[in-house]
């Protein structure tokens, strides 16, 4: 926010973020436009989190994989970020620290991750719709917090995913 990097997700009538887009402008280096609603933005918001908890959660559950099989976990995000996910910065991001097993000091600690998975299948329910990948996160996420991870970053997904197999 300090850098005005950011990405800024709008909901609301034209005439008020108008008021408002000088002050996005400081903070942000794009204001997106989610609805004439505040939350249609923070849907939006929430959408974003949930898809990435599921790609930080696959990239673990893929490192475990390759492990079990004696790749090691940096070949195989080598692997994807080269070709896949060539240019992902989530992919990139995340998936080197899984590589590394670097869990800390956490960017994003995981326990925030969880809320806002929780927040993300609530408002599925709150319009009748079913959200199978955050269900499942949720349990995921509930298993790894009960282990003693809520403090790490988000990408200690990966070393769940690890345990899970008793890789770690």
């Amino acid at each position: 926010a300090a850098a005005g990097k950011l990405n800024i997700l709008a909901g609301g009538s034209d005439e008020l973020i108008a008021r408002v887009q000088p002050l996005l402008d400081l903070l942000g280096q794009k204001t997106w436009r989610f609805g004439d609603a505040p939350e249609q933005a923070n849907a939006v918001k929430l959408a974003c989190n949930l898809t990435l908890a599921c790609a930080i959660e696959a990239t673990g559950e893929g490192a475990a994989l390759a492990g079990a099989h004696g790749v090691p976990a940096a070949h195989f995000v080598d692997l994807i970020t080269s070709t896949l996910f060539a240019g992902s910065p989530v992919y990139k991001g995340y998936g080197g620290m899984i590589a590394e097993a670097r869990y800390s000091p956490a960017g994003f600690k995981l326990s925030l991750g969880q809320k806002d998975v929780r927040l993300a299948v609530e408002a599925g329910r709150a319009k009748n719709l079913p959200l199978a990948f955050g269900d499942a996160l949720q349990g995921v996420l509930k298993e790894a917090v009960d282990a003693g991870d809520a403090d790490l970053d988000l990408a200690a997904l990966g070393k769940n995913a690890a345990r899970r197999g008793g890789l770690v």
